[in-house]
């Protein structure tokens, strides 16, 4: 739960956005996406998602969630245009399974940080 400590860091420096891209754009997704195949990694999400949920409050969840475009670490990191170039360059994987488990494991985040408001 180290990434809990390390996003109330990044709140404190770099505002609310990054913070919630950080730990939920980045670390809670993939641990969600990961959580099937690692049975101890998945024992320890409803202890991760409770963190989150007392580090931010309800509604900064949702609107972070109807506004989250991207995941990963440049998801929070890179401008559109960043995004774009190291997309182009061929540094971000375009695989369609990828990105539906991505958004598959992002639903489910949604729903056990919201619960579905």
């Amino acid at each position: 739960m180290d990434q809990c400590k390390a996003a109330e860091d990044i709140l404190e420096q770099f505002g609310q956005d990054k913070a919630l891209g950080y730990l939920i754009g980045e670390k809670f997704v993939t641990a969600l996406r990961f959580a099937g195949s690692y049975p101890d990694l998945a024992k320890e999400i409803p202890e991760f998602a409770a963190q989150i949920r007392s580090i931010f409050e309800p509604h900064e969840l949702t609107a972070w969630f109807d506004s989250v475009r991207r995941l990963g670490p440049l998801g929070h990191t890179a401008s559109d245009k960043e995004y774009q170039a190291f997309s182009a360059a061929g540094a971000i994987s375009a695989d369609p399974v990828s990105g539906a488990e991505e958004i598959l494991a992002l639903d489910r985040a949604r729903d056990l940080l919201t619960g579905g408001l």
